[in-house]
């Protein structure tokens, strides 16, 4: 599975990364650290960072994103940023 991807829902374009080792977060200018982590995106705003589950296939994994959205339909007009998938 990529690294980073597009995943829509309910009319937005999320972008889902998987976060780098912290030592190339680091030196690659900003970039989400922890490999243990899926940091999803909407623009400029972080909407949440989910688990990552070792073997999960990538359509797993948009289901399992897609599902926290639809818990969650506060976050895209929210002005607090959530981390944790809590």
């Amino acid at each position: 599975m990529d690294g980073k991807f597009e995943l829509s829902f309910d009319g937005r374009d999320y972008t889902v990364e998987r976060g780098e080792r912290p030592e190339d977060a680091a030196a690659g200018g900003g970039a989400p650290g922890g490999r243990d982590r899926w940091y999803i995106t909407l623009g400029p705003k972080a909407i949440t960072s989910l688990d990552a589950v070792p073997g999960e296939s990538e359509g797993a994994l948009r289901e399992r994103i897609r599902r926290w959205l639809a818990e969650h339909p506060e976050m895209p007009e929210s002005e607090d940023i959530v981390f944790g998938g809590g």
